[in-house]
């Protein structure tokens, strides 16, 4: 598809995380494909966020449960443009006001 080899992942899911550390961990459903990427060379590095820190992944997260099926996006949607330049640039962004 785009053949990326470097992927980074963020997470507040550190049980998620450690399936870098320790690939039983891997869902068994999940696991051909897991081992399929490590075969094309897939790297990855994992690391924890507090969602609050991450405005934009959080959206996206709060969004994912009602998605059925791989969705697949080109372009930011409107609705989290301003999370994603705030996360980007390292301005603050409150929950609560």
């Amino acid at each position: 598809m785009n053949e990326w080899r470097n992927i980074w992942l963020e997470s507040d899911f550190t049980s998620a995380l450690l399936t870098f550390k320790n690939d039983s961990l891997v869902p068994i459903f999940l696991r051909s494909q897991w081992h399929d990427a490590l075969r094309l060379g897939v790297q990855a590095i994992s690391s924890h966020i507090y969602r609050e820190e991450h405005c934009c992944a959080d959206k996206f997260a709060n969004i994912g449960p009602s998605i059925q099926g791989a969705v697949w996006l080109s372009k930011l949607p409107q609705d989290v443009r301003g999370d994603f330049f705030r996360d980007r640039f390292g301005l603050p962004n409150y929950r609560f006001m």
